[in-house]
Protein backbone atom coordinates (compact mmCIF):
# COMPACT_ATOMS: atom_id res chain seq x y z
CA UNK A 1 0.00 0.00 0.00
CA UNK A 2 2.85 2.39 0.85
CA UNK A 3 4.51 1.69 -2.51
CA UNK A 4 1.22 2.39 -4.31
CA UNK A 5 0.74 5.63 -2.38
CA UNK A 6 4.32 6.64 -3.17
CA UNK A 7 3.73 6.26 -6.92
CA UNK A 8 0.09 7.44 -6.97
CA UNK A 9 0.92 11.05 -7.89
CA UNK A 10 3.24 10.00 -10.69
CA UNK A 11 0.70 7.51 -12.04
CA UNK A 12 -2.00 10.18 -11.94
CA UNK A 13 0.12 12.61 -13.95
CA UNK A 14 1.09 9.87 -16.40
CA UNK A 15 -2.56 8.95 -16.94
CA UNK A 16 -3.50 12.65 -17.51
CA UNK A 17 -0.71 12.99 -20.09
CA UNK A 18 -1.95 9.87 -21.84
CA UNK A 19 -5.47 11.33 -22.06
CA UNK A 20 -4.11 14.58 -23.53
CA UNK A 21 -2.11 12.66 -26.14
CA UNK A 22 -5.18 10.68 -27.14
CA UNK A 23 -7.22 13.89 -27.36
CA UNK A 24 -4.58 15.57 -29.58
CA UNK A 25 -4.50 12.54 -31.85
CA UNK A 26 -8.20 13.01 -32.45
CA UNK A 27 -7.72 16.67 -33.60
CA UNK A 28 -7.09 17.63 -37.17
CA UNK A 29 -3.96 19.37 -38.44
CA UNK A 30 -5.78 22.72 -38.56
CA UNK A 31 -6.95 22.36 -34.98
CA UNK A 32 -3.41 21.57 -33.87
CA UNK A 33 -2.19 24.79 -35.52
CA UNK A 34 -4.79 26.88 -33.73
CA UNK A 35 -2.81 29.27 -31.56
CA UNK A 36 -5.74 29.79 -29.21
CA UNK A 37 -5.82 26.16 -28.36
CA UNK A 38 -2.07 25.52 -28.56
CA UNK A 39 -0.20 28.72 -27.64
CA UNK A 40 3.57 28.80 -27.33
CA UNK A 41 4.36 28.21 -23.69
CA UNK A 42 7.22 27.30 -21.36
CA UNK A 43 6.80 24.49 -18.85
CA UNK A 44 8.43 25.13 -15.50
CA UNK A 45 8.56 22.57 -12.69
CA UNK A 46 8.22 24.13 -9.23
CA UNK A 47 7.42 22.47 -5.88
CA UNK A 48 3.83 22.71 -4.79
CA UNK A 49 3.04 24.02 -1.31
CA UNK A 50 -0.73 23.56 -1.24
CA UNK A 51 -2.48 21.14 1.07
CA UNK A 52 -3.45 18.88 -1.77
CA UNK A 53 -0.02 17.24 -1.79
CA UNK A 54 0.38 17.04 1.98
CA UNK A 55 -0.92 13.47 1.98
CA UNK A 56 1.49 12.30 -0.68
CA UNK A 57 4.34 14.11 1.05
CA UNK A 58 3.38 12.40 4.27
CA UNK A 59 3.31 9.03 2.52
CA UNK A 60 6.61 9.77 0.80
CA UNK A 61 8.12 10.58 4.21
CA UNK A 62 6.76 7.39 5.66
CA UNK A 63 8.11 5.37 2.77
CA UNK A 64 11.49 7.09 3.09
CA UNK A 65 11.52 6.35 6.82
CA UNK A 66 10.59 2.77 6.11
CA UNK A 67 13.38 2.56 3.54
CA UNK A 68 15.85 3.97 6.05
CA UNK A 69 14.64 1.52 8.68
CA UNK A 70 14.90 -1.30 6.21
CA UNK A 71 18.39 -0.17 5.28
CA UNK A 72 19.36 -0.14 8.96
CA UNK A 73 17.76 -3.53 9.47
CA UNK A 74 19.49 -4.86 6.38
CA UNK A 75 22.83 -3.51 7.61
CA UNK A 76 22.19 -5.03 11.04
CA UNK A 77 21.22 -8.32 9.47
CA UNK A 78 24.30 -8.21 7.26
CA UNK A 79 26.50 -7.58 10.30
CA UNK A 80 24.79 -10.37 12.20
CA UNK A 81 25.12 -12.62 9.17
CA UNK A 82 28.85 -11.87 8.95
CA UNK A 83 29.18 -12.47 12.69
CA UNK A 84 27.19 -15.69 12.41
CA UNK A 85 29.33 -16.80 9.49
CA UNK A 86 32.46 -16.07 11.50
CA UNK A 87 31.06 -18.04 14.45
CA UNK A 88 30.11 -20.88 12.15
CA UNK A 89 33.60 -20.98 10.64
CA UNK A 90 35.09 -20.91 14.13
CA UNK A 91 32.78 -23.71 15.26
CA UNK A 92 33.67 -25.73 12.14
CA UNK A 93 37.37 -25.28 12.88
CA UNK A 94 36.82 -26.35 16.48
CA UNK A 95 34.84 -29.37 15.31
CA UNK A 96 37.56 -30.26 12.81
CA UNK A 97 40.19 -29.98 15.55
CA UNK A 98 38.09 -32.15 17.87
CA UNK A 99 37.49 -34.63 15.07
CA UNK A 100 41.23 -34.81 14.36
CA UNK A 101 41.89 -35.31 18.07
CA UNK A 102 39.23 -38.02 18.25
CA UNK A 103 40.70 -39.67 15.15
CA UNK A 104 44.17 -39.66 16.71
CA UNK A 105 42.78 -41.11 19.95
CA UNK A 106 40.96 -43.79 17.95
CA UNK A 107 44.14 -44.69 16.07
CA UNK A 108 46.10 -44.83 19.34
CA UNK A 109 43.40 -46.99 20.92
CA UNK A 110 43.44 -49.33 17.92
CA UNK A 111 47.24 -49.53 18.09
CA UNK A 112 47.11 -50.32 21.82
CA UNK A 113 44.38 -52.88 21.25
CA UNK A 114 46.44 -54.56 18.55
CA UNK A 115 49.46 -54.54 20.86
CA UNK A 116 47.39 -56.10 23.66
CA UNK A 117 46.08 -58.69 21.23
CA UNK A 118 49.61 -59.59 20.16
CA UNK A 119 50.75 -59.81 23.79
CA UNK A 120 47.74 -61.96 24.62
CA UNK A 121 48.54 -64.24 21.67
CA UNK A 122 52.18 -64.51 22.83
CA UNK A 123 51.09 -65.30 26.40
CA UNK A 124 48.61 -67.86 25.13
CA UNK A 125 51.31 -69.51 23.03
CA UNK A 126 53.71 -69.49 25.99
CA UNK A 127 51.02 -71.02 28.18
CA UNK A 128 50.37 -73.67 25.53
CA UNK A 129 54.07 -74.46 25.27
CA UNK A 130 54.40 -74.54 29.06
CA UNK A 131 51.33 -76.75 29.33
CA UNK A 132 52.74 -79.13 26.72
CA UNK A 133 56.08 -79.17 28.52
CA UNK A 134 54.40 -79.91 31.85
CA UNK A 135 52.28 -82.56 30.20
CA UNK A 136 55.39 -84.16 28.74
CA UNK A 137 57.14 -84.00 32.14
CA UNK A 138 54.11 -85.56 33.81
CA UNK A 139 54.03 -88.26 31.15
CA UNK A 140 57.73 -88.95 31.69
CA UNK A 141 57.26 -89.09 35.47
CA UNK A 142 54.30 -91.38 35.00
CA UNK A 143 56.37 -93.64 32.75
CA UNK A 144 59.21 -93.72 35.28
CA UNK A 145 56.79 -94.46 38.11
CA UNK A 146 55.21 -97.22 36.07
CA UNK A 147 58.63 -98.67 35.33
CA UNK A 148 59.55 -98.51 39.02
CA UNK A 149 56.24 -100.13 39.91
CA UNK A 150 56.87 -102.89 37.41
CA UNK A 151 60.36 -103.44 38.81
CA UNK A 152 59.01 -103.50 42.37
CA UNK A 153 56.31 -105.97 41.36
CA UNK A 154 58.97 -108.12 39.72
CA UNK A 155 61.20 -107.93 42.80
CA UNK A 156 58.24 -108.70 45.04
CA UNK A 157 57.40 -111.68 42.88
CA UNK A 158 61.00 -112.90 43.14
CA UNK A 159 60.97 -112.40 46.91
CA UNK A 160 57.70 -114.28 47.20
CA UNK A 161 59.07 -117.11 45.12
CA UNK A 162 62.24 -117.16 47.20
CA UNK A 163 60.22 -117.18 50.42
CA UNK A 164 58.17 -120.05 49.04
CA UNK A 165 61.33 -121.95 48.24
CA UNK A 166 62.66 -121.22 51.75
CA UNK A 167 59.43 -122.45 53.32
CA UNK A 168 59.58 -125.63 51.29
CA UNK A 169 63.20 -126.15 52.25
CA UNK A 170 62.43 -125.47 55.91
CA UNK A 171 59.53 -127.91 55.85
CA UNK A 172 61.73 -130.55 54.31
CA UNK A 173 64.40 -129.91 56.93
CA UNK A 174 61.79 -130.07 59.68
CA UNK A 175 60.49 -133.35 58.27
CA UNK A 176 63.99 -134.81 58.12
CA UNK A 177 64.68 -133.61 61.64
CA UNK A 178 61.49 -135.18 62.88
CA UNK A 179 62.32 -138.48 61.18
CA UNK A 180 65.78 -138.57 62.64
CA UNK A 181 64.47 -137.80 66.10
CA UNK A 182 61.91 -140.55 65.78
CA UNK A 183 64.52 -143.07 64.78
CA UNK A 184 66.83 -142.04 67.63
CA UNK A 185 64.06 -142.40 70.18
CA UNK A 186 63.26 -145.85 68.90
CA UNK A 187 66.89 -146.86 69.14
CA UNK A 188 67.07 -145.74 72.75
CA UNK A 189 63.88 -147.61 73.70
CA UNK A 190 65.09 -150.98 72.29
CA UNK A 191 68.11 -151.36 74.65
CA UNK A 192 65.97 -150.47 77.66
CA UNK A 193 63.51 -153.14 76.68
CA UNK A 194 66.31 -155.70 76.38
CA UNK A 195 67.63 -154.79 79.81
CA UNK A 196 64.19 -155.29 81.34
CA UNK A 197 63.78 -158.63 79.69
CA UNK A 198 67.16 -159.77 81.01
CA UNK A 199 66.28 -158.95 84.50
Amino acid sequence: FDRIQENARAEFMFARAGIIVEFENMLSTGDLKNEKWFPTWLQVLVPTLDDSNSGSSEWAGRVLALKKNMSRVEASLSAKLVESEAKREKAEKMLEAKFETAEKLREEAEARLEEHRQQAAILKEEERVESNRKHELLAQKSDRLEQKSNRLEHMLSLICNHLGDLENTHEEEDAEATTSMTSTTSAKKIPRALKKSRK
